[in-house]
């Protein structure tokens, strides 16, 4: 039986025999694909975020130089403007048109010249100015001074001019375009109504007003619009001159349509002056100019082509990264299985045939263990209990209410009812650390178990008996002769359980220990001496060193009513644990668990440990820990089902213990600061006060060891210290702000005056007097 439990164990290591490449690499495959698919979409969602950012920042930039661009044309040709206004009212020309007698003559025309020529210097984009009157048929001009109109280079300009009719405008003349020139002229008088007798003009030099805005600002007057352009990259777009430039410009639906449209600011694509897409920006004023800035689509692709190559470079590496790691990772997670491939092979007994494909080879692993399962199934089902098996468990149970049915059912099943009887009841102690069964395996090691004990009660012909696996144990029923002495029954008995002992640990390496109740003579008082053999067992908790415990060595000593609870040893426990040292707990729980077994009671070892585990819990709770979670671990639960002090204290070292540390560290790092924090602060609120270690560890919840360790960690220096250096800084401030006498100053810190100069001159190289002195 011990041979087939040891191979059904064994068994699964056959199971994944298979070729480690195929699905290795399908595995490396899957990952990268994994890797890559989110890489990618989160990338298409960075880009797309970034190119609408860079787009709303280009708007932004485009919007604030447009404005500027308004701003500081409107100050030229504003102020343009208003000079021709002023020169047109001034009184010399005014008076021309009214008293023509009056004003005529050579000094006039030396006076016109010289305001003309006073205007043309207090404005640098201004390049010529003049002055024509229909009556002399005579032109004044800051170049030419006064010519005849015939012989002046802009006069079919004027003809044009006074053609037009338009009382103020902003043109471009065919003469004066030659020359870089855009006019603002107004047809005179501007009092007065009729035709006109005379046109004052300013001509402006484009390039000067172009150089003054932006690089690739130009004006195109448009009907009776003033278009200011900024058109980006406008000379190297394949335009050779002004006038190819201007012819271009004129041809543009897209100015138009921002001509003809209602809306005073906007922003669209349209076609660009090369017959390339461009961004247009444009804003309109009440006096009929339109500012203009046009970005080709080429140049807004070329400053986002850097966050192309930034997010593609991201992409790359991330990919790079995912692939690498899947590759590691599967290789590393793939490992175990290919360790249980190559253990598979070298197994003498397996069966399964190798397969090249891994996935046939699993299969076939499965149904070699479906196969195993059903033999399994059948085997428990041969092992079931009898019928005499299912009386005992019912006998032991307690069951049977009425003893006529229980003689019946014994007479039988073959059970004697003319025996002294006795319960035996055998329990592997710590089998949790057993790591070849699972913990719901317990039926099977009581099995086992029971197998032991039956191969040995047949094997005594001095013994009769019975033996059954009974709630995860193993229960035998032993049976002697009415005239048995109770020391022979005892001492066989004895001998008995030392052998199930000893049996158990050679044959399958457990540590039992075996419970026995009373010898009762009446079978109706078997369930009786089952009780007792299991209260036996519960001594096991101070009884280490004995593996058979008879209920009869049970002693109600008077030493239970002397007993006390092992207080100083649960503090040094906790304060160990306060302070980080797991090892000195544990000496202390060797010698709280040496002083609780001295009671020689059950019910008071169990409480005591209880005691101890809330006393770690609340030692817990102190250093800002919450009690839901702590009891969320189940710990009292966990300690429920020990049972035995050896398995209770090498739960609390190796489970309790490191969970403690784990949970105060995590604490420590949330509470500690502010917990010094607010030390601090009464400290310094307080220095005139007497301050004690134990009285700030009281206000913040904590042991005055683990503040003290604490504060030296936090602030760099012990609590003693800080606190006197907190009271020689306000000695200091006292000396400083106030005339009290350095007695007066050392009483109120909470000092003699000696000690103050002590202090005082150690902290400070001097004394409180020569300190006021220095620094008063």
């Amino acid at each position: 039986m011990v041979n087939w439990i040891e191979a059904l164990v064994r068994q699964p290591g056959s199971m994944l025999a298979a070729n480690r490449g195929k699905y290795l690499y399908k595995l490396i495959w899957l990952g990268c694909i994994s890797v890559c698919v989110p890489v990618l979409l989160a990338s298409l969602v960075y880009y797309q975020f970034s190119m609408n950012r860079m787009n709303q920042q280009m708007l932004s930039e485009s919007r604030s130089s447009l404005t500027m661009m308004k701003d500081r044309s409107e100050r030229i040709l504003q102020g343009i403007e208003q000079e021709s206004l002023q020169l047109a009212l001034d009184p010399a020309l005014t008076n021309f048109f009214t008293k023509p007698d009056q004003e005529s003559g050579i000094i006039w025309h030396q006076n016109i010249l010289d305001k003309i020529a006073m205007f043309k210097n207090t404005n640098s984009f201004i390049d010529e100015i003049f002055f024509y009157n229909r009556a002399e048929e005579t032109v004044l001009s800051n170049r030419y001074g006064t010519v005849d109109k015939e012989k002046y280079p802009y006069g079919e300009d004027i003809d044009r001019l006074i053609l037009d009719g338009n009382l103020s405008q902003w043109t471009i003349m065919p003469a004066g375009k030659k020359d870089g020139y855009i006019t603002f002229a107004r047809l005179l008088p501007i009092l007065g109504s009729g035709k006109a007798q005379g046109v004052l003009a300013f001509e402006i030099e484009t390039s000067a007003i172009s150089k003054f805005l932006q690089t690739d600002t130009i004006i195109v007057p448009k009907e009776k619009d003033l278009f200011v352009l900024n058109y980006q990259k406008l000379f190297q777009n394949g335009s050779t001159g002004s006038e190819d430039i201007y012819s271009k410009l004129n041809q543009m639906e897209s100015l138009e349509k921002i001509r003809t449209s209602g809306k005073t600011t906007d922003s669209f694509f349209a076609e660009g002056i090369d017959g390339d897409r461009a961004q247009y920006l444009y804003q309109k004023n009440v006096f009929g100019r339109t500012y203009v800035t046009v970005i080709p689509e080429k140049i807004i692709a070329g400053q986002i082509n850097w966050i192309r190559g930034v997010t593609l470079l991201v992409l790359l590496f991330f990919i790079a990264v995912g692939v690498l790691l899947t590759y590691f990772n599967t290789k590393k997670a793939y490992n175990p299985i290919g360790e249980l491939i190559k253990h598979s092979r070298t197994l003498s007994f397996g069966r399964i045939q190798n397969k090249d494909n891994e996935f046939d080879y699993i299969k076939e692993c499965l149904d070699f263990l479906n196969n195993e399962a059903e033999k399994l199934g059948t085997f428990m089902e041969q092992i079931e209990p009898s019928l005499r098996e299912k009386c005992l468990q019912q006998l032991l149970s307690g069951d049977y209410v009425r003893n006529d049915s229980l003689i019946r059912d014994s007479i039988t099943y073959g059970i004697s009812v003319d025996s002294t009887n006795v319960v035996l009841i055998a329990e592997v102690e710590n089998i949790s650390k057993d790591k070849r069964f699972l913990p719901d395996e317990r039926s099977i090691i009581a099995f086992a178990i029971a197998n032991v004990m039956q191969e040995l009660l047949q094997s005594d012909a001095r013994i009769q008996g019975y033996v059954i696996p009974f709630q995860g144990r193993g229960v035998a029923l032993l049976q002697f002769g009415q005239d048995t002495e109770l020391s022979v029954m005892r001492s066989q008995t004895l001998e008995y359980a030392n052998s199930v002992c000893a049996s158990l640990k050679n044959v399958l390496s457990f540590d039992v220990s075996v419970g026995v109740g009373r010898f009762y003579s009446h079978t109706a008082d078997v369930p009786v001496s089952y009780k007792e053999a299991e209260i036996a067992l519960q001594n096991r908790i101070f009884r280490l060193s004995e593996h058979v415990l008879f209920i009869d060595d049970m002693e109600r000593s008077k030493k239970q009513a002397l007993f006390r609870y092992p207080q100083e040893l649960e503090t040094a426990i906790v304060e160990a644990l306060e302070t980080g040292d797991p090892g000195e707990a544990g000496r202390h729980l060797s010698q709280f668990s040496e002083t609780l077994r001295s009671s020689h009671s059950y019910i008071l070892v169990y409480q005591s440990y209880y005691v101890l585990l809330s006393a770690v819990i609340h030692s817990l709770e102190r250093q800002g820990g919450s009690l839901v979670d702590i009891l969320e671990h189940n710990l009292f639960g966990h300690l429920k089902n020990k049972q035995t002090s050896r398995e209770i204290y090498e739960w609390f070292v190796e489970s309790i213990f490191p969970l403690y540390k784990w949970l105060a560290e995590n604490y420590r790092s949330e509470t500690g600061q502010s917990a010094v924090k607010q030390v601090c602060r009464h400290i310094k609120e307080n220095c005139n006060n007497d301050l004690s270690l134990v009285s700030c560890a009281d206000m913040v919840g904590m042991s005055p060891s683990y503040l003290s360790r604490l504060f030296k960690k936090e602030m760099g220096m012990n609590f003693l210290d800080f606190v006197v250096d907190c009271k020689v800084v306000e000695a200091k401030r006292l000396l400083l702000e106030s005339d009290r006498t350095v007695s007066d100053i050392a009483t109120a810190i909470g000092y003699s005056e000696r000690n103050l100069n002590r202090i005082f001159q150690r902290y400070s190289r001097m004394t409180p007097s020569a300190f006021r002195s220095r620094n008063r």
